[in-house]
């Protein structure tokens, strides 16, 4: 059902594609008259970045192309200090669609938006990965190729009463190219120092005239990646196999980029005349894409509810006993059905030769009984289960967009936009079959995320006689649909098989499938309307003041606002300032989501499963947990724009977020067996063998403060053109209050100093003739990893508010590191251009090796928590055709 959806969205796509085209060409105003463009933060006549009483980046088109790496996350963190985005390796959905922030903020801070127009979400949700994005969901910037790209507009200051929920961090608007000529083809390879992560990838853009003034723009990238490894011997694989058991393999747990298969992307954009004063437009997506990733081992002699029991003997199942209920009349000696059970069948001492015979003795005589069953029969050396998804992305935007007779501009508009995953888990097992199905491979369901967006906006400039320039008038209405959808899995990946209540475990293990209780389509609905006004006041003075009005179906209603200044000193120097409250809704998903996943304790360094439940559910708010609210942000910001000299602009911009009921999953807390056996009850599949679960809470406030300073400058010369740019962010985050029962110590330590609190972009790009050679030089600042196991020898190396009220935690503690990339190129006949390259050219890894008993316990070298990954250096080589 879902390929045909698929199919029938990319059909109309490119079947409307034809015929219309993107929102109000305000892009287009002025663009003979100011050389630099931006749109975003504004509804007046397009400006200058530097005029702006905001902060907003602006990067072209081939600034975002110029680089080694393909993922449009990664891109912009090379080129945005406050744009943070880290590899997840095994980190269950947030593997899928990586988790980013902005200033510190989580994913779903930041609103995206494409030609002006909101982005729907991504479907996953990242329980995981990282406290500071953990249950975050945010929209999937991965699938825009950056060969579609005509320039991204960045607004680093709250916009929520100019575009609602979720600008709190900021904007990130991607402009897609709109010639209705040239045609460009770009083919790109590439791999990792290491001989891994192979990059093969395709992209092409092509313009086409519509009607004589009209325009259709197309763009498709192909890109397949191989995985990478930057796993080491696992301390308990080596005794394995130094006992004589070589079924496991000596990298038995993989931990680097998961493998990206079939990425397909496919991006249009158009516009025609209807009449000299109207266009209709249109643009959308079609994307798909396979992630598949590694999980933790299972060893076959200690996995509980596989291997073993709950009192660390083999787990044995008893084939004979009635419906699998141990009676204690069951034909298995040693199983929980037997009447005497046997602490014989302890897994064996690997040290000893004599315990290793004795175990492998008693497991061949187990095997040859028909009464007796055990895992270690097809899976001798454990296992590792494969994790991943396909991944469906595809929306439409439609409008027409133009001026009334009475001067009045007018934008009326529909977009729906759809994110699909559908996971899937191999290698694995529903222990809870035993015998009676040996199934590896599970399709465990999906998240879809749907978004439905109506809007009609009106702006009209109108004279005010003591103005220098006229008021620009600007107003609209909103109704938005957002629906989160759980699809069940197949039966096997949730249902109880008949060995559960032998201890067996219940689900595909690792990710157990979701349940017909879990399933369901969860929707809300909102209207708003907004006003926003804006004004040279004075020659020097330019005023921008906004207010919006929403109301939610499920938690009531939120108005914002927003004024924002710019003083003109003169003619090269400017200072901004703007106030303004936000706020971000919950998600459906959030709201409504439960999962099963596996996941290391903090406090031991053991795999233990754990779960996630709606704030609705009894048993969280049992725990404390309430419906939850919208998150409430006030966000002050100031600054200044100069150009001292020809060619050099300098932009300083200061500011100071708080964050009030923010809302985020909570620390996991720790159940007995009567609120397991409670959850399982209520349909949570394994739920007797958690040791943990957690739900989403508006349980804590923040106060984030940073300063951003960004320079370029362009030099001209007889040796050719130099443009040289710095961009430096420094970000402090504090939290300010919480709620104990569900916030603890390590999720505040990682709240403040998981990202770095200083990043440094450097780059100069020369051109000589038909060559050119690019340096760019990314600084990081040194980052912590809270509580990474009891009894770690680090220290605790930067002095928290959470280390104040609790000094009694060890962090994972990383050094500062300069990240150097570079690029030459050479054009011939003008067409045609040769690329040779290096990202991180000197093979700098992701801080020091783990020096506690998490890495050899687990086969990782290099923390995951670092902030420009742990894969090393990449090499890679573009050739490149425009016309």
């Amino acid at each position: 059902m879902m390929v045909k959806h698929q199919k029938t969205a990319l059909a109309l796509s490119i079947a409307v594609a034809t015929l219309v085209a993107p929102g109000f060409s305000a892009v287009a105003y002025g663009a003979d008259e100011i050389e630099e463009v931006v749109v975003t933060g504004t509804r007046r006549a397009a400006r200058s970045a530097t005029d702006s009483p905001v902060p907003v980046d602006v990067f072209s088109g081939s600034e975002l192309q110029n680089q080694g790496t393909s993922d449009m996350d990664d891109l912009l963190r090379t080129l945005v200090p406050s744009y943070n985005v880290g590899r997840q390796s095994i980190s269950d959905a947030a593997t899928i669609m990586r988790p980013a922030n902005l200033r510190g903020l989580p994913p779903d801070d930041t609103l995206i938006l494409v030609n002006g127009k909101r982005r729907h979400r991504g479907a996953v949700i990242a329980e995981l990965g990282g406290s500071l994005t953990a249950g975050s969901q945010g929209p999937d910037v991965s699938i825009i190729p950056s060969i579609a790209l005509k320039q991204v507009e960045i607004l680093r200051d709250g916009a929520s009463a100019q575009y609602g929920s979720d600008a709190i961090a900021g904007v990130i608007n991607f402009i897609l190219k709109d010639a209705s000529e040239g045609f460009s083809l770009e083919v790109k390879t590439g791999e990792y120092y290491e001989g891994d992560g192979e990059l093969f990838q395709l992209a092409a853009n092509i313009g086409l005239p519509l009607g004589d003034a009209g325009f259709f723009n197309a763009s498709v990238e192909y890109k397949s990646q191989y995985a990478t490894s930057r796993s080491t011997f696992r301390s308990d694989v080596n005794a394995l196999r130094a006992a004589g058991n070589l079924a496991v393999p000596a990298i038995a747990q993989i931990w680097g980029a998961p493998e990206l298969d079939d990425d397909w992307k496919f991006f249009y954009n158009s516009a025609i005349e209807l009449t000299s004063n109207v266009e209709l437009y249109s643009w959308g997506n079609y994307a798909e894409r396979k992630v598949d990733g590694g999980f933790f081992f299972r060893n076959p002699n200690g996995r509980g509810g596989i291997f073993t029991n709950g009192s660390g003997e083999r787990l044995v199942f008893d084939l004979t006993a009635t419906n699998g209920l141990p009676n204690g009349t069951g034909n298995c000696p040693g199983s929980l059905g037997s009447a005497t059970p046997s602490a014989a069948l302890i897994p064996p001492d690997l040290s000893d030769p004599a315990s290793v015979a004795a175990d492998n003795a008693a497991l061949a005589a187990l095997a040859a009984d028909p009464n007796c069953w055990v895992r270690n029969e097809v899976d001798p050396g454990g296992y590792t289960p494969r994790f991943g998804a396909q991944v469906y992305d595809y929306s439409e935007v439609i409008g027409v967009r133009g001026e009334f007779k009475s001067g009045t501009r007018f934008d009326f508009s529909a977009s729906y936009g759809v994110s699909d995953a559908q996971f899937y888990l191999n290698q694995t097992n529903n222990n809870s079959l035993g015998p009676d199905n040996l199934q590896s491979e599970f399709r465990t369901g999906d998240y879809t995320q749907s978004e439905l967006n109506l809007n009609a906006d009106f702006a009209r400039e109108v004279e005010i006689a003591s103005f220098y320039s006229p008021l620009n008038v600007a107003g609209g209405f909103e109704y938005r649909k957002e629906t989160f959808e759980v699809t069940q899995g197949e039966e096997a990946s949730w249902i109880a098989g008949r060995f559960a209540a032998q201890g067996g475990n219940i689900g595909s293990h690792g990710f157990a499938g979701f349940s017909p209780v879990q399933t369901g389509v969860f929707n809300r609905g909102n209207v708003a309307v907004y006003l926003d006004l804006e004004a040279d006041v004075t020659e020097q003075l330019l005023l921008n003041t906004a207010i919006r009005f929403e109301k939610f179906e499920d938690f009531g209603t939120t108005t914002n606002f927003k004024g924002a200044l710019a003083y003109k000193f003169s003619d090269t120097f400017v200072v901004r300032a703007s106030a303004s409250t936000g706020f971000r809704a919950p998600t459906p998903g959030q709201s409504n989501v439960t999962k099963v996943s596996t996941r290391t304790d903090l406090g031991t360094g053991n795999l233990v499963q754990s779960g996630q439940i709606p704030p609705s559910n009894p048993i969280a708010q049992f725990l404390g947990a309430k419906e939850l609210d919208a998150e409430e942000a006030t966000n002050i910001s100031i600054g200044f724009t100069a150009e001292p000299l020809d060619g050099l602009s300098v932009t300083v911009d200061y500011f100071w977020i708080e964050l009030e009921d923010r809302i985020a999953t909570t620390s996991q807390i720790s159940i007995d067996a009567a609120l397991a056996a409670q959850l399982e009850a209520a349909g949570v599949p394994g739920a007797t063998d958690f040791s943990s679960i957690s739900f989403y809470t508006n349980g804590f406030e923040t106060t984030t403060r940073g300063v951003d300073v960004v320079a370029t400058y362009a030099i001209d010369s007889d040796m050719g053109n130099t443009n040289l740019s710095m961009a430096w962010n420094w970000t402090k985050t504090e939290v300010e209050d919480f709620d104990p029962a569900v916030v603890r110590r390590d999720r505040i330590v990682d709240l403040e100093a998981f990202n770095p609190r200083n990043r440094i972009n450097l780059t100069a790009n020369h051109t000589v003739g038909d060559l050119r050679f690019l340096v760019r030089a990314s600084y990081y600042d040194e980052f912590v990893v809270a509580d990474t196991v009891a009894g770690s020898s680090s220290p605790n190396c930067v002095a928290f508010s959470a280390t104040a009220r609790n000094p009694a935690g060890t962090d994972e503690c990383y050094d500062d590191e300069w990240i150097v990339d570079v690029e030459a190129a050479y054009t011939f006949n003008d067409a045609y251009t040769v690329v040779i390259g290096a990202q991180n050219v000197f093979d700098t890894d992701a801080g020091k090796e783990f020096d506690s008993g998490v890495g050899s316990s687990s086969g990782q070298q290099f923390t995951s928590g670092s902030p420009f990954g742990s894969d090393g250096g990449f090499w890679y080589a573009r050739f490149l055709v425009d016309f």
